[in-house]
């Protein structure tokens, strides 16, 4: 199944009431573990020249969804590629381990309202 960033972003949006009181708390430590591996992706695909990128990579807070990422205009340009540069998917692999990380936090998929 494939899904766009748009998609992904609203299904967030709708789930992020439902995520109980108990679980704030554990999502806090959870997007900073997801700040991390984006880090640590952005590395890896060898998308750092200045580190500004990596640097700005940030969890930010609305409500009780964590948008996680780097904040420069560029990265979307590293992440999906240009017609002169290949895309450095780093967002998907950082997702895919925070993903397989889940199970470590006292935060359920359904706390998430997924």
């Amino acid at each position: 199944m494939s899904i766009t960033m748009g998609q992904l972003a609203t299904r967030y949006a709708q789930a992020a009431p439902n995520v109980t009181v108990k679980s704030q708390q554990e999502l806090r430590k959870f997007s900073q573990v997801g700040v991390g591996l984006v880090k640590k992706a952005i590395q890896e695909f060898h998308a750092v020249d200045t580190s500004t990128m990596l640097n700005s990579t940030t969890a930010e807070q609305s409500g009780n969804a964590y948008l996680i990422g780097p904040t420069v205009d560029y990265a979307i340009y590293v992440a999906l590629g240009t017609s002169r540069a290949p895309a450095r998917p780093f967002h998907l692999k950082a997702a895919s381990e925070l993903q397989a990380k889940l199970g470590q936090f006292n935060v359920k998929p359904e706390d998430l309202g997924i």
